[in-house]
């Protein structure tokens, strides 16, 4: 996982609120999906870790996609 330190504690996020967004690596052609309750408008690749990600649309935009609790 990447991302910086974190301390204390997290509040939860009601499901409705999380988006999940499918992005792109043009260098290695790695693809990458960000789950978060905040917009990302930028993103680079954890695979190259300098590339910059290209975003290719979120999870309720793609039509076979579906997300959901088992």
């Amino acid at each position: 996982m990447l991302g910086g330190q974190m301390s204390g504690r997290l509040a939860s996020t009601p499901q409705e609120q999380i988006c999940t967004t499918l992005w792109h690596c043009n260098q290695c052609n790695a693809v990458v999906s960000i789950i978060t309750s905040q917009v990302v408008d930028e993103a680079f690749c954890p695979a190259c870790g300098d590339a910059s990600l290209e975003f290719c649309g979120t999870i309720a935009g793609i039509a076979w996609a579906q997300v959901g609790n088992a």
